[in-house]
């Protein structure tokens, strides 16, 4: 019988990975990371000390660098409401000794409730990482928790992702409060018009500007020297910083429907600067 979940080693730690997740759990199997321009970026922001909010964290391919990365001085909160990717996601903070986090099966969104989450089959194919309420892929779904990073009631927050197809506006929704007191820099998945344009309006409304980050899912550099992109595509995401403590060089500003990302009913199009040449400067620097 084959395995379901082998443990591999990768480029930040040892990871268990379900063997039928077509993206992230592929992609560290295939090139012993997920990812990679992500954390090039986070590593220009995220120092020793600091709190880190993950939402979408899936099976922790970043959560167990932000782990690393923020230190004992520091804490990651890890939210992931797909049970079986929340228990790979525990296996693999175990995996890595990652002490400093607390993982939670929980969504985040506008309130505090409960709500009905999709259940994809760990023995079939699927892009586990895309399970969300805003997709019909399955009709088994269960009740999960759900909870707002106001009502967390955090006394320290720096840095802020949000992985959670389609749900950030939500989420943003109720993060409002935290973002006012903590001022933290945010990175925001932007798969739809929708959300990059209430994002933005969310964030230019509390004094911050917003930064087109789109990124190849495969990189030659990979951990396991791997040449072959299997999977040709994209992340599109967003970084949102406050004014007053970070600017940005390198990267394309975003603006409400501003046409530089076009998103076409079978493919999105866009016009921004690489992303290897984004700098990210603080004004205590």
């Amino acid at each position: 019988m084959t395995e379901i979940y082998p443990l591999v080693a990768g480029r930040h730690g040892r990871f268990f990975v379900n063997r039928n997740d077509t993206y992230v759990g592929q992609s560290i199997r295939r090139y012993g990371e997920w990812s990679e321009p992500e954390i090039a970026l986070f590593s220009q922001i995220v120092r020793p000390g600091d709190v880190v909010v993950e939402a979408g964290a899936n099976i922790g391919s970043h959560t167990v660098w932000f782990s690393s990365q923020v230190g004992n001085a520091g804490s990651v909160y890890a939210f992931e409401p797909a049970r079986h990717t929340f228990q790979l996601l525990c296996a693999n903070l175990v995996a890595n000794a990652c002490l400093n986090v607390v993982a939670l099966q929980q969504a985040v969104g506008a309130e505090v409730t409960e709500l009905d989450f999709p259940v994809l089959d760990p023995n079939q194919s699927w892009n586990f990482g895309g399970a969300s309420m805003k997709k019909s892929w399955t009709t088994v779904t269960e009740r999960v928790a759900a909870t707002t990073l106001d009502a967390m009631d955090l006394e320290r927050v720096d840095f802020i992702k949000a992985d959670v197809e389609g749900f950030e506006t939500e989420l943003l929704a109720g993060a409002a409060g935290i973002i006012a007191k903590h001022r933290p820099v945010a990175y925001i998945e932007i798969n739809t018009a929708q959300v990059r344009d209430w994002a933005i309006a969310f964030f230019e409304s509390k004094g911050y500007s917003c930064w087109y980050y789109i990124t190849p899912m495969f990189s030659p550099e990979n951990w396991l020297a791997d040449p072959q992109d299997i999977f040709n595509d994209y992340s599109f995401d967003m970084l949102c910083v406050p004014d007053e403590r970070f600017s940005m060089t390198g990267l394309t500003r975003a603006a409400v429907d501003d046409g530089v990302v076009r998103y076409l009913e079978q493919q999105m199009v866009w016009a921004t600067q690489p992303w290897q040449a984004a700098r990210v400067l603080r004004a205590a620097d």
